[in-house]
């Protein structure tokens, strides 16, 4: 099996689908988070219903899965989730070109041809481990048994193409984007290849979402932990 990714673009089915990483000076996103530590305070309504999730995997640390749309800021949430939580960040697609997981370059498309096979070995003690945040914008080729949470990040229309017409961003690169998001085809994808009680969509327009969700996210990784 395999697929086509890169920083730039993947190909979903018959489709193509552009695809970069929220770039958006990282830095100043992260100035502007409130500091969480260990102290979570645990509690919240969100929180609350994702603690409804049991520890079925046998892990002492979660493994989440971070997946959205590009533009919608998973490599931003995933490195602050991480910082907080002290769980390991993978970031997929730089994992891929570090370690050589892919089969060449494609010309047609301007990326590397991820090979799945190579990926998933690559990972596989790592997930059995326990304590990761696998940040990508796909989903469906993971084994179903490696996560305990995926969160699809979702961004409003207007913020998202934005974001995207700022990064240069244009014609069919840029619409073919924007109907991913219209069409949740991240989100489907999540509930197809995952049970549906471990996944949850969250809202990714603004700093305060960011940190409403980094809350919310630590708080879940506490009550995991302390089960």
């Amino acid at each position: 099996m395999r697929s086509i990714v890169s920083g730039y673009s993947h190909r979903r089915g018959k489709s193509h689908i552009e695809f970069i990483v929220w770039s958006c000076s990282r830095q100043n996103v992260f100035s502007k988070i409130p500091s969480f530590s260990s102290d979570f305070r645990v509690g919240s309504e969100d929180s609350r219903s994702m603690a409804a999730t049991s520890n079925s995997g046998g892990r002492k640390k979660p493994n989440i899965l971070i997946t959205g749309t590009p533009g919608t800021g998973k490599t931003t949430m995933a490195s602050a989730l991480a910082e907080a939580t002290q769980l390991r960040h993978i970031n997929v697609g730089e994992l891929v070109k570090q370690k050589n997981l892919h089969d060449g370059w494609d010309d047609q498309f301007d990326c590397y041809i991820i090979n799945e096979d190579l990926v998933c070995d690559e990972l596989e003690d790592m997930m059995e481990e326990g304590g990761n945040i696998v940040d990508y914008h796909g989903c469906d080729f993971f084994p179903e048994r490696w996560f305990d949470r995926v969160v699809v990040l979702q961004t409003d229309n207007p913020v998202l193409y934005d974001r995207l017409s700022n990064r240069g961003y244009t014609g069919t690169k840029l619409s073919n984007n924007i109907e991913c998001e219209i069409f949740q085809v991240l989100l489907e994808e999540a509930k197809e290849s995952y049970p549906e009680d471990i996944v949850i969509a969250l809202k990714s327009d603004s700093i305060d979402d960011i940190s409403s969700n980094l809350s919310t996210l630590s708080d879940w990784v506490r009550n995991f932990t302390s089960k």
